[in-house]
């Protein structure tokens, strides 16, 4: 009986992973560009979080076959998961989809979606969701990646230069004299054989890798072409704006030069012996009888009354974090 309860019970599980995944088919396929769809399947995916490795690989899945603006479709979606799943206590999502972002970003090739999707990054790294190097990061992957299979290529070529036999060449049949003479040549042979297999073999897999590593550093191209324009422009302004308060500080220093010297002051000064000025000449005789009238936050019985002043700052003002807003809104 125990056996026959295992058994049922891995079939259950197997038809149910089977359903989430015909499920998850059916919804990344109907999403589409409304924010009634799109925040739907968002809360339908955080409800599901302990299944978001799974949505994380169909959501991947489907954004490969889909169009372009289909592909937008899912960004969005994503974003609303990705903003979202904190509050929500499905935190995971974040990290799974750290992981399939970067790729998920080169395959967006449309000049208008891409600046879409290129807005949603901003945004993530302005509220501190991702870094910038997020893209970055996996770009220098590949290249390493890239790198160390050039270096093992010709490793390999190497190899097969170093052999004793060239497999590819008749010649050497027609130099064989005995026996021992051709079961040597057949070990060296053989073994040359398996290692220009494997050459192939090799060969073959970077062909599979290379067209990726093309379509990345595309993108990569166009994607640090813009950031460098968005730089400029802003370089722009500040040189600018720089012109400008030279300009100002220009005609200040011109506007000074015709202003009169201290010796021209309409003011006449005090001669060197001049008295003292005392009584009612005083110029700050007055100021005992104005006491009354000072500002209370200037004087120092406000302090010890505890008539503080206080800056008035509205709760508008405030940026609340996630943890705080979740406790307001409770």
């Amino acid at each position: 009986m125990a056996a026959g309860s295992g058994a049922a019970s891995g079939h259950g599980a197997r038809a149910s992973t089977a359903a989430l995944e015909a499920s998850l088919d059916r919804r990344f396929q109907g999403v589409s560009n409304t924010m009634e769809s799109i925040q739907g399947l968002s809360t339908w995916c955080i409800e599901n979080k302990k299944h978001h490795g799974l949505i994380v690989r169909y959501w991947m899945k489907w954004l490969k076959k889909s169009d372009t603006n289909h592909r937008l479709n899912l960004f969005y979606l994503a974003n609303d998961v990705i903003q979202n799943c904190k509050r929500k206590n499905a935190i995971a999502f974040r990290s799974a989809f750290a992981e399939v972002l970067p790729n998920a970003a080169y395959l967006i090739k449309d000049g208008k979606v891409r600046k879409s999707v290129e807005r949603i990054f901003t945004i993530w790294e302005e509220r501190s969701v991702y870094s910038e190097d997020l893209i970055a990061h996996t770009l220098i992957d590949q290249l390493s990646v890239h790198k160390r299979a050039i270096d093992e290529e010709v490793f390999r070529e190497k190899q097969l230069e170093a052999l004793r036999v060239d497999v590819c060449s008749t010649e050497a049949l027609k130099r064989l004299k005995d026996k021992a003479g051709g079961n040597k040549f057949a070990t060296d042979f053989e073994e040359g054989s398996l290692k220009l297999q494997e050459f192939v073999s090799f060969l073959e897999e970077e062909l599979k890798t290379g067209p990726p590593l093309q379509d990345a550093l595309g993108n990569a191209d166009i994607f640090y072409e813009m950031q460098y324009k968005e730089v400029k422009i802003v370089a722009n302004a500040y040189n600018a704006f720089a012109n400008r308060v030279a300009s100002l500080k220009r005609k200040l220093d011109a506007l000074k030069s015709t202003l009169p010297g201290p010796e021209f002051s309409p003011v006449p000064s005090p001669s060197e012996d001049a008295p003292s000025p005392t009584g009612s000449d005083s110029p700050i005789l007055g100021l005992g009888a104005s006491r009354a009238s000072l500002d209370p936050e200037l004087d120092g019985k406000a302090m010890d009354e505890g008539d503080l002043v206080r800056d008035s700052v509205g709760p508008e003002d405030m940026d609340m974090s996630d943890e705080e807003g979740d406790s307001s809104m409770s």
